[in-house]
């Protein structure tokens, strides 16, 4: 049960550089909110190959508030890689309030699905072949033989149920098709809001496109210059931080669930116990996870639940206080919290992700010898987390993928933007402060305004001058200072 990619010939589009497509705007269906529009654009599967086969690229729009003082088109990325443009506006256009108000006010903003993701042709894989039982931690060479089999048998089922879109997912022919995106909604240049893997979004159509950017604020930012090892290395180091900051912030809330003890401890605790033997997941008898906790399995969720300090209740986000509550739970002998997810279709979490991240970085583990050595450099850099990070999960998922890598790290070229304002927190154990730095000296003009405190990118703060302040340079193209630092 495959894609089909000739389907999406008949969505009548041109590709870019040719006469613009007009988009076709209509209701989104059912139980989505009826201010909602949505639409979609036919765009080549292989842009080597322009009049090729076409794939679909799906998105929505929530019309600005004050029509008066409309700016024009805003288009939002939430990261991933693997997020729907088009959750997060359906969210604002139900009144959950994502974003900062004036964004809803000024701009249409348009959620926009990357290829292989939510409203565009999407990418598929075998629920059956990821939900057999793989440790991503092994611990020895028959364990990691049988890891780098599952992974073999994954990335087989996703070719298989993909077809030549699983070599076509990376974040250049992303980048490419927002350039369509933006032709077709006809209002002049660019303006884009990327989180996260948005911001490594932002950057690749900055380097094509420089000319046609009006604003552009990117978020928590990924840098795709780095080696995957150096990926791996401050990926580690940063979820050490925050879980480092997340102890000393219980051992000074009352609220803590864990207040009053030593929290570093009752993790540790927790891990071993789990390796030895592992905590049930009562919640599982009715979900679609798996009903016992490992150690590794609470390492890698944990980090999860310790991305936003503070709740995002549209979200369904806890925050720190939830990881907190999770901890003492785990404590009392229900581990649910942390227990590892079961796919139930093809096109689930962490599918399209797994796709595009396989085609940006190329794996450093081949043999065992590689991945027992990742597994030192990460106890001795973090020995708490042990580097079980975002990062390891990408590492292991693409051991073995069956497509080469389409967009190999490389430092950024931009040349002839205008200046692009960088977002990033002190302490963000997803996108570490210097990646943002670095990041800023590859792109001429680019200004970096800093949150000093944590949590994973800042858009979704409220109260939060940092997120006032991106919203601010979004509708009249001021920047902050540069250098500007804000308070959490």
């Amino acid at each position: 049960m495959g894609v089909t990619i000739a389907c999406a010939v008949a969505l009548a589009s041109a590709a870019p550089g040719s006469a613009r497509s007009t988009i076709r705007w209509h209701g989104c269906g059912r139980g989505l909110p009826p201010n909602l529009q949505c639409g979609q654009l036919a765009v080549p599967l292989d842009y080597r190959h322009p009049r090729g086969p076409k794939i679909r690229l799906g998105f929505d729009r929530l019309r600005a508030g004050d029509r008066r003082h409309r700016v024009g088109s805003l288009i939002v990325n939430p990261g991933g890689p693997g997020g729907a443009g088009s959750s997060v506006v359906a969210l604002e256009a139900a009144g959950r309030h994502l974003w900062q108000p004036a964004l809803h006010r000024r701009f249409d903003l348009i959620g926009m699905d990357p290829r292989g993701i939510g409203l565009s042709t999407p990418v598929g894989c075998s629920p059956a072949v990821f939900n057999r039982q793989a440790s991503l931690v092994p611990r020895t060479r028959a364990q990691f033989r049988h890891l780098s089999a599952w992974a073999r048998a994954l990335g087989r089922s996703c070719r298989r149920r993909s077809g030549p879109l699983l070599g076509h997912v990376d974040t250049a022919s992303v980048a490419r098709d927002m350039e369509a995106l933006r032709r077709a909604l006809g209002d002049g240049k660019l303006n884009f809001l990327g989180l996260s893997y948005g911001a490594d979004l932002g950057v690749a159509y900055a380097e094509r496109f420089p000319r046609h950017i009006r604003t552009m604020a990117l978020d928590g930012i990924l840098d795709h210059a780095l080696s995957p090892v150096t990926l791996f290395t401050d990926n580690a180091r940063g979820y050490e931080d925050a879980l480092t900051r997340f102890a000393a912030w219980c051992a000074q809330t009352t609220g803590c669930a864990l207040h009053g003890q030593d929290v570093l401890a009752v993790y540790d605790q927790l891990v071993q116990q789990a390796d030895q033997h592992p905590i049930p997941a009562p919640g599982c008898a009715d979900r679609p996870c798996r009903r016992t906790v490992s150690g590794s399995d609470i390492q890698l969720n944990a980090y999860n639940l310790l991305l936003l300090k503070d709740p995002i209740p549209a979200l369904g986000e806890p925050g720190w206080a939830g990881l907190a509550q999770a901890l003492a739970q785990a404590q009392a002998g229900d581990a649910t919290a942390f227990a590892a997810h079961l796919a139930t279709s093809s096109r689930d979490d962490p599918f399209p992700g797994l796709a595009v991240l396989c085609l940006e970085f190329a794996p450093p583990v081949r043999r065992y010898r590689d991945l027992a050595a990742l597994t030192l450099l990460g106890r001795v850099l973090a020995p708490h987390s042990q580097g079980f990070a975002e990062a390891w999960s990408a590492l292991i998922g693409c051991m073995n993928w069956p497509e080469p890598v389409a967009d190999p790290p490389h430092r950024a070229h931009v040349h002839g933007a205008p200046p692009i304002l960088l977002v990033n927190a002190t302490h963000d154990p997803s996108t570490p402060y210097v990646w943002a730095q670095d990041v800023r000296a590859q792109i001429p003009g680019a200004v970096l305004l800093t949150r000093d405190g944590d949590g994973h990118t800042s858009s979704w703060l409220r109260r939060s001058r940092t997120r006032n302040a991106t919203a601010r340079y979004l509708i009249t193209r001021k920047p902050p200072p540069p250098n500007t630092v804000l308070p959490d």
